[in-house]
């Protein structure tokens, strides 16, 4: 069974495959741009590696020359 952040990696999937090359696209009756589209299809991304252990949970922190 998918995650939630699954699912949700699989819509902005679909929505930028069948939306290439366009300005704006209609989300459940609401005009979002591509750009937007695009961030949060990156945003999911990142989750469901967090859920799979492929990502860290916090970034790490360089203290080298401080």
């Amino acid at each position: 069974m998918a995650t939630f952040a699954e699912t949700m990696l699989a819509k902005y999937e679909t929505f930028l495959q069948t939306s290439a090359g366009l300005d704006s696209v209609m989300v459940d009756g609401q005009s979002v741009r591509y750009a937007d589209i695009e961030a949060k299809y990156r945003y999911w991304k990142r989750e469901v590696a967090r859920e799979k252990g492929q990502r860290p949970q916090a970034a790490g922190i360089n203290l080298i020359g401080f």
